[in-house]
């Protein structure tokens, strides 16, 4: 293919995506959903803690268990008011980094197959899925992990062709960004440098060599985050086994009944199919299994055809997680019923619009002397999968329906925020942030939050908070509200500060 001819197609593909994207964009910052996760308010809110804290600072503010890359990605942007304040500054980042994930499939996709209708067909799988759409536009780090190991594989399927240094040492720093931003990266990175070794030791060349450029960028990555931890919080696992990690909340989970996949196979298997089907659809999760199926036959497992396999290594990762009960995911069809962590079903994604789209260019190839009656199949096909999601919106389009689930317009915590938006008149608030997320709208600056670990003033909060706070909130129905269970009978609190808002045991106070 000429330059010309490859700079079009890139073109096609940037302005469809960048199009989509910014249609939902629009739809999310219009219907007030960037916020809806608790998470997406966390995660804005650590990448602004840089500069807007009590004790700012960078390698200070990095914390624990979450990885430090989405922060410093989204940290020029939040720094903004503005952009912080609405969640811009999260949808700026992620629907750049959406059109980059676009790009990869697209190219990923034609160094597998010469055939046009397949690079389109997966490219536009990933564009259009409903998910990937409403993920772009939130501060959320999922899109910035599918994005690097998007770009991963890309480089990962060239260097298999190519076994340049180039394409290994860009896969590897790719692999490395991922790892910075989920620790889904550090699997995906040890199962890479494994086929890249055997790999090499087939071809019989650069066994060493290949390995050490690809894994070494995120072995600098792990080093240095376990050292970080090391150094901050007295132990290099904090990130694993601290009070904030997810060790931690799994048993409070399992406590409560709801860790049911823990050493059940069956339901384990059970509810990760039903939330691939919820991400994906039923059109391309049955195209890709498909192509799964033909890739397999067609390459019978050679070792050169398993790089691409890992673009599903999602899939068994996560059932392993689930049995193991390392992860929760709640979705209409788990046990308990709900919606919680139903994104792990996202990441699955990059590869499995690449299987679909391999199987679309198969079967155009086989039928393509009926071309008529082809597209009329797909058009009924695509409109029904689109009916699919308009009809039942927005139980079909699960990150939707959790973020609605979670924290959408009408729910306590949404109420109370907008009672500090009309409210608030400066001073600190003491509150849990583990209990109850502050979106950035509500005008509370960081600064002005206390919580009970808060630097230097915290401990002292929660003993007497006329000093320190102007506000005080509590969540009665929280067992382990930590501000509730120092301050609801202190007597020095009571006689200080009136109840101004009070909702489904959500309360909030004022100094007198």
């Amino acid at each position: 293919m000429d330059n010309k001819s490859y700079k079009r197609e890139l073109t096609i593909i940037i302005i469809i995506s960048a199009i989509a994207g910014l249609i939902a964009q629009y739809i999310s910052f219009t219907d007030e959903y960037i916020f809806a996760y608790r998470d997406s308010i966390y995660r804005l809110d650590a990448s602004r803690r840089f500069l807007d804290a009590m004790n700012p600072g960078l390698f200070n503010q990095i914390g624990t268990v979450w990885l430090p890359l989405p922060n410093f990605l989204m940290f020029p942007f939040a720094s903004v008011d503005f952009l912080w304040k609405t969640g811009l500054a999260g949808s700026i980042v992620n629907f750049v980094l959406y059109i980059f994930n676009a790009i990869a499939i697209f190219l990923t996709l034609k160094l597998l197959t010469e055939n046009k209708i397949a690079q389109y067909a997966g490219t536009i799988f990933f564009i259009l899925n409903p998910n990937i759409l409403y993920f772009q536009t939130t501060p959320m780090s999922e899109q910035i992990y599918l994005t690097f190991i998007s770009l991963a594989i890309y480089y990962l399927v060239k260097w298999n062709i190519t076994k340049s240094n180039k394409d290994i040492i860009w896969a590897g720093v790719h692999t490395a960004l991922a790892s910075c931003t989920r620790y889904d990266g550090w699997t995906f990175a040890a199962a890479a440098v494994v086929l890249v070794f055997l790999i090499s030791i087939k071809n019989k060349n650069g066994i060493i060599k290949f390995s050490f450029y690809y894994f070494f960028p995120t072995a600098v990555v792990i080093i240095w985050w376990m050292v970080h931890n090391y150094i901050y919080y007295s132990d290099p696992l904090e990130f694993m086994r601290g009070q904030f990690s997810t060790y931690f909340q799994l048993k409070y989970y399992e406590e409560a009944g709801r860790l049911l996949t823990k050493h059940n196979a069956f339901l384990s298997l059970k509810v990760y199919y039903f939330d691939l089907y919820l991400y994906t659809g039923w059109l391309v999760l049955s195209l890709s299994l498909l192509g799964f199926i033909y890739y397999a036959i067609k390459n019978k497992f050679r070792v050169n055809s398993f790089l691409l396999y890992l673009s599903l290594i999602a899939v068994p990762s996560t059932l392993l997680f689930l049995y193991l009960g390392q992860v929760i995911i709640e979705i209409p069809q788990s046990e308990p019923a709900g919606y919680f962590n139903s994104r792990y079903g996202l990441y699955a994604i990059p590869g499995l619009v690449i299987f679909a789209g391999i199987f679309t260019g198969v079967v155009y190839e086989k039928f393509r002397e009926k071309k008529n009656l082809l597209i009329a199949a797909g058009v009924i096909l695509v409109f029904l999968q689109i009916f699919s999601y308009i009809y039942y919106y927005p139980s079909k389009v699960p990150a939707v329906a959790e973020g609605r689930y979670a924290g959408y317009k009408g729910t306590v915590t949404y109420n109370l925020a907008k009672y500090l938006e009309k409210n608030y008149d400066g001073g600190n608030l003491l509150y849990d942030f583990r209990v109850f997320a502050v979106p950035p709208w509500s005008g509370v600056y960081l600064r002005n939050r206390i919580t009970y670990h808060t630097y230097e003033i915290g401990e002292k909060a929660l003993l007497n908070p006329v000093p320190y706070a102007k506000w005080v909130m509590f969540y009665l129905r929280s067992p382990d509200d930590k501000i509730y269970n120092a301050l609801n009978k202190n007597e020095n609190f009571r006689n200080n500060y009136d109840l101004v808002f009070s909702e489904e045991g959500l309360e909030l106070y004022k100094l007198k």
